[in-house]
């Protein structure tokens, strides 16, 4: 009976993690779909904030360095079809921003909406500084011509999604029994 009690704790275990997975690619699909089609409906050319890169930054900072890895990877794929970027390009930008925000966390980290703000701001504008520097290392097209004003009002305007997302973020984890990686605690080194 035990035996059977741990296959079917074990069975529940992958699915709640399989659900969590599927949910922040949703969230990611969605919020990508909103950045590159919805938001250029009302508000025009004006630059708009990086909404996906909140998902990305979120698993980097709760989850271990193999399952950011995936996700990112993950990232890349569903963003695949809303970007004119090559695809080995942005999978290895997703990767540099996952790790770096991974990086940046081992250094510096405190629990708060301020930390969310700052390391989605940073994501944001080091996600354009990775593929503008990826372009040149392994593209075949590089970038001649950045839109360096455009990649600083969108990280300027990504932060002020990351509080009101971050929560539902939370809210995924817990509904799916998503524990938060015990290494999360306040510091700087």
């Amino acid at each position: 009976r035990p035996r059977e009690e741990k296959g079917i704790d074990a069975m529940k275990e992958r699915v709640q993690l399989f659900a969590n997975v599927v949910l922040f690619l949703m969230a990611t699909l969605l919020l990508g779909t909103f950045q590159t089609s919805l938001w250029f409906q009302v508000v025009g050319y004006f630059p708009g904030p990086a909404l996906w890169v909140t998902c990305l930054i979120y698993v980097s900072l709760f989850r271990s360095t193999l399952e950011t890895v995936i996700f990112a990877y993950m990232t890349a794929f569903v963003l695949a079809t809303m970007t004119a970027m090559p695809e080995g390009l942005l999978m290895v930008t997703c990767l540099a921003l996952a790790l770096s925000a991974q990086v940046f966390k081992q250094r510096i980290f405190w629990p708060g909406a301020s930390y969310s703000m700052l390391i989605c701001g940073l994501g944001a504008l080091f996600f354009h500084l990775f593929y503008w520097t990826a372009s040149f290392v392994i593209g075949d097209l590089p970038v001649s011509k950045p839109q360096i004003i455009d990649w600083l009002i969108e990280a300027l305007l990504t932060p002020l999604a990351a509080p009101i997302l971050f929560p539902v973020y939370h809210w995924i984890d817990k509904m799916t029994n998503r524990e938060q990686a015990a290494d999360a605690s306040a510091r700087v080194t």
